[in-house]
């Protein structure tokens, strides 16, 4: 029988890399889509959060305001976390856990005029950042100015949301405005994962 580096079966190692919480996030967020009952039951309100709908934190995160908005997350969350979550499978998916709960944090501290937002760009933005900065951190097969572009390119779309208050290439937003503290706490986020499991690797 084969076995990994670790003495474990290859089966057991490629199960435990199968990005299957990547999978899961994308079918929540196609599920809050379909069925607009529970896309109303699962988006951040500021109004219920207070009145003790504490799940809205996360699962504000999985729903989006149309097809457009939908689309251009995921199409940027699935193969940036599948990507992470093959390599590294149990950072990736705390940070799925943590990362949304952060984000929702920053929003009703420091944005209390918010009363609705919906979205995976922040969660994406962070995604993409935390497997940038890994990818540079281990010297990965690509080329190190790929990683740099991938870093800066998420620092220039955050600077020009901020600027025209507007979303890069989502086309369905109607009456809602772009949240650059999202994409900011995302990619935040990101980077404090990677600092943390840097200092833990160096505690062991």
């Amino acid at each position: 029988m084969a076995v990994d580096f670790n003495d474990r079966p290859i089966s057991v190692a490629l199960a435990r890399r199968f990005p299957w919480a990547t999978l899961v996030v994308v079918g929540l967020a196609l599920a809050t889509h379909l069925l607009p009952a529970l896309a109303e039951l699962s988006i951040y309100d500021r109004r219920l959060i207070v009145h003790g709908e504490i799940w809205r934190t996360w699962t504000g995160h999985i729903v989006h305001f149309g097809r457009s908005h939908l689309f251009w997350d995921v199409a940027v969350f699935l193969p940036a976390g599948c990507w992470l979550e093959r390599l590294w499978p149990r950072r990736a998916r705390w940070f799925y856990l943590v990362c949304p709960l952060a984000i929702s944090t920053a929003l009703f501290v420091l944005e209390p005029t918010l009363l609705r937002y919906a979205g995976l760009s922040g969660l994406a933005t962070g995604t993409l950042v935390l497997l940038a900065a890994l990818q540079l951190q281990r010297r990965s097969n690509e080329p190190a100015w790929f990683w740099w572009s991938v870093l800066a390119l998420v620092g220039l779309k955050i600077g020009i949301e901020l600027f025209t208050g507007a979303p890069l290439m989502v086309t369905d937003f109607v009456g809602i405005r772009s949240v650059p503290l999202a994409h900011i706490g995302g990619a935040v986020c990101g980077l404090v994962f990677v600092v943390f499991g840097r200092a833990k690797s160096v505690r062991h």
